[in-house]
């Protein structure tokens, strides 16, 4: 009997700085694809054209005041920090660990610092644009997508090649 693979535990890495034990969650990136309904003559019915994805964003939820984080706010540049999500996803059934890494690139966007109450808790909440998106279990490469590059990667294979070739942004893989 299988039975899916839980998150275990995690670590964020931001900028190459460990945050072990600081971050209590992390909202990773919801890949949408953005699509038109297309129906022309000739056809009983539409379909959807690929044009795309929508924007990518990461959420880091601090455990407190985190000064890196905050200062964040200034990075000019689209894919100005790097955030590293090591996490451990085990299936029970068998026991076996699947590493999964993410690598993401962007810029924070927005800063909630929540309210602030003596003798709370007081978790800060950031969100961060992301340029750079790529997703590894267990070394394979799942998902790759480099907006400015115009790369899209599934299992390996680009997506993309053909049309950044036609548009001379390069050599097709």
């Amino acid at each position: 009997m299988a039975l899916p693979k839980k998150l275990k535990n995690f670590a964020l890495f931001g900028d190459g700085e460990s945050w072990i034990g600081e971050i209590p969650s992390v909202t990773l990136p919801t890949v949408t694809k953005k699509v038109e309904e297309y129906r022309a003559g000739g056809m009983h019915g539409p379909v959807e054209i690929d044009l795309g994805h929508e924007k990518l964003e990461l959420g880091i939820k601090a455990g407190g005041l985190k000064t890196q984080l905050i200062t964040m706010l200034g990075g000019q540049a689209v894919g100005a920090n790097v955030f590293r999500f090591a996490g451990a996803y085990q299936e029970d059934a068998s026991g076996i660990v699947s590493a999964v890494e993410v690598i993401a690139r962007g810029r924070v966007t927005e800063w909630n610092p929540n309210e602030a109450k003596a003798g709370d808790d007081n978790e800060h909440d950031f969100k961060v644009a992301l340029s750079y998106y790529k997703v590894t279990v267990d070394g394979a490469e799942l998902l790759e997508i480099d907006v400015p590059g115009m790369v899209f990667k599934t299992g390996g294979v680009d997506v993309y090649s053909a049309i950044r070739f036609a548009i001379g942004m390069g050599v097709s893989l």
